[in-house]
């Protein structure tokens, strides 16, 4: 039986985000997880999120590997 954990690395507002960050962690070696939509209900109404997840072991470099993403380039 698989028991393996997954840790969610980042939170997208659209799949195509998300599909996105997938493919990056993909062409990294990694191992994500397919886009499920986690909504949430607030006082504004629904909010729909697109989580990107990865097994635990992976999530530090994962989460290195976004991050550079988010660096503006020189």
């Amino acid at each position: 039986m698989n028991t393996q954990t997954f840790t969610t690395v980042r939170t997208t507002r659209t799949p195509m985000e998300a599909g996105l960050f997938i493919g990056i962690l993909e062409n990294a070696g990694l191992h994500p997880v397919g886009v499920d939509v986690a909504s949430n209900i607030s006082v504004g109404g629904a909010e729909i999120d697109y989580p990107v997840r990865v097994p635990t072991a992976e999530a530090a470099e994962a989460r290195a590997i976004l991050n550079a993403y988010d660096k503006p380039a020189n």
